[in-house]
């Protein structure tokens, strides 16, 4: 920042009085003072002083100075209408309708300025406006430490750059190492996202963030929500710690987890810690978990300003819809259209059928399920009755569906069935057959018709004579137990879709131009008034007042000082 001056110096010393135009010996308040009138300079500790008129009392080296008021100490300066300096304390306090401060590469601008020489430090109360060549920042109160070289903004603080504006409660900046720290609701705006924290740091050195209490970042088509989110500009990376949510707005998209990397120029993430997935399709949304997601995202060539994004769930994967449910070892989900596919030990559920292969497929229109292929080893399975199980097996197997329900069965390759024949109610017949195609249709989630094509093969048994090896096809297994019952077999119990956005009020007031002042800040061990004390700093609040041996006197009257 590098905005205030070291106006400071071990020693103890006298005011030194270097010259004026005129002056006169006085007594005024049984006080012995020096009334100097026209080009008064004094000298302190290496720090000069200058004004239109001047009362000094040698004796208590202290001195009070009015009109055009400029102090100056190596390469900064301080100009007001008014100062009050105590030699014996080495304490200022300036002031006027217009106080400056002007360094090498910044100005403040107040209106009451104190600076202690002896504590090292600088403190004004009234509203301030640092500038800078490329930045602007305005609070209610400023402090500033030179042995730690630490700056403390509180009240109101706005923080204006080409990158954007950030509203705070409290700021710290370290002039040495360029980090600022942030306390209370934060409020940051660019032209692309806001953000909102309750605690933070930046660090300007190697362009650093990190957003924590309550955070998150709002963009056109994204949210995102952590208790810690860090940024790294140079890298354009990010990473969010504990209880991160991904919310992708134009898909209905919801990604959960305790870890998030994300890079980006790819917008590629990784999520960790307990990952789960929502997505809301119509009246209907998809409940999916996993050990760990990574989101790949690739530009739309047809679509401008438009991104598809897959999702690739790994290790103990397991979903949850009202119409299906699945579990399998690694599967990829496509944002866009909502296709699924599973791998390695897939199982899928859907009404009554149990269905597996070597890999699944299920494709969606209009949000409802549409068709489903089984590649490898495909294999479906309903319960009939008691011990009785209906099972088509063969190499491919794809399932049609009509208005979201089962339609047709086309069989490829290897085709074989097991079904079952009632009279009325009554379980009386089962029938085993095999061929190389097998079309069927369901009706209510039942077969209501068979065809088989290519060299059929049939056998018919009495329900009364069957072998369970004549009605067991190779690869059966019937695994109810696996099956997701709701939701919650996949997302914990006190789950919430979208946490919520703290601090909406205050961005609102912020976007229409209204006053935050009177948004109540927490008043919290953090904050930064609780540690940045302006020590032995004087704060009179009336002008031209002269401190004597602690005691206050009546001010002087502006006609006993000839200008």
């Amino acid at each position: 920042m590098g905005i205030i001056p070291s106006l400071f110096a071990q020693q103890k010393t006298k005011i030194r009085f270097e010259g004026a135009n005129s002056m006169k010996n006085l007594n005024l308040d049984e006080q012995k003072l020096i009334r100097y009138i026209g080009n008064v300079r004094f000298s302190h500790e290496g720090t000069r002083m200058i004004c239109d008129s001047a009362y000094h009392n040698p004796d208590e080296n202290w001195f009070n100075a009015f009109g055009n008021v400029r102090i100056n100490q190596e390469s900064s300066t301080i100009t007001g209408e008014h100062l009050y300096y105590d030699g014996k304390t080495s304490t200022g306090k300036i002031d006027g309708n217009n106080v400056k401060l002007v360094s090498d590469d910044a100005t403040l601008t107040t209106k009451t300025l104190y600076f202690n020489s002896k504590e090292k430090s600088v403190y004004y109360n009234t509203p301030g406006v640092i500038t800078t060549e490329d930045s602007k920042l305005t609070s209610l109160r400023g402090y500033y430490y030179d042995t730690s070289n630490q700056i403390h903004f509180a009240g109101n603080v706005v923080m204006e750059n080409p990158d954007g504006k950030i509203y705070t409660d409290s700021l710290s900046y370290n002039t040495n190492s360029e980090m600022a720290y942030f306390f209370g609701p934060t409020y940051i705006f660019n032209e692309q996202n806001f953000a909102y924290c309750e605690k933070g740091w930046y660090n300007k050195k190697i362009e650093q963030v990190s957003l924590q209490f309550n955070a998150y970042i709002l963009s056109k088509e994204n949210k995102v929500f952590g208790d810690d989110i860090f940024y790294d500009k140079s890298t354009k990376f990010a990473r969010i710690t504990g209880n991160a949510v991904l919310v992708d707005t134009v898909n209905q998209a919801f990604v959960y987890g305790n870890k998030v990397n994300f890079w980006e120029d790819s917008e590629n993430a990784e999520v960790s810690g307990n990952p789960h997935l929502v997505k809301i399709d119509n009246n209907d949304t998809l409940y999916l978990k996993a050990d760990v997601f990574k989101i790949i995202s690739k530009k739309d060539t047809i679509t401008p300003d438009s991104t598809h994004r897959f999702i690739k769930a790994l290790h103990n994967v397991k979903f949850y819809r009202s119409d299906i449910q699945g579990l399998c070892d690694s599967l990829i989900y496509f944002t866009h259209d909502s296709i699924v596919k599973m791998y390695s030990q897939p199982i899928l559920w859907q009404n009554e059928n149990q269905m597996t292969a070597d890999e699944i497929t299920i494709y969606s229109k209009n949000k409802k399920l549409n068709q489903i292929d089984f590649i490898g080893n495909a294999f479906i399975t309903s319960v009939e009755d008691t011990n009785y199980y209906n099972q088509i097996r063969g190499k491919k197997i794809v399932v049609y569906f009509s208005d979201g329900k089962a339609s047709k069965i086309d069989v490829d390759g290897n085709g074989q069935a097991v079904y079952f024949i009632r009279d009325g109610e009554i379980l009386t017949m089962a029938n085993r057959s095999e061929s190389a195609r097998i079309f069927i249709v369901l009706k209510n989630n039942k077969i209501s018709k068979v065809t088989f094509k290519q060299k059929p093969l049939s056998n018919l048994y009495p329900i009364k004579k069957v072998e369970p090896e004549d009605i067991t096809l190779k690869g059966f297994s019937w695994q109810p137990n696996k099956r997701p019952k709701d939701k919650y077999d996949i997302v914990p119990k006190n789950f919430i879709i979208v946490p919520a956005e703290k601090g909406n009020e205050g961005r609102l007031k912020i976007l229409n131009n209204e006053d935050i002042q009177h948004i109540p800040f927490k008043e919290e061990s953090h904050r930064v008034e609780n540690y940045a004390k302006p020590g032995n700093l004087k704060k009179d609040k009336k002008q031209d007042k002269l401190n004597v041996k602690g005691k206050s006197r009546k001010p002087l009257k502006f006609k006993d000082i000839k200008r």
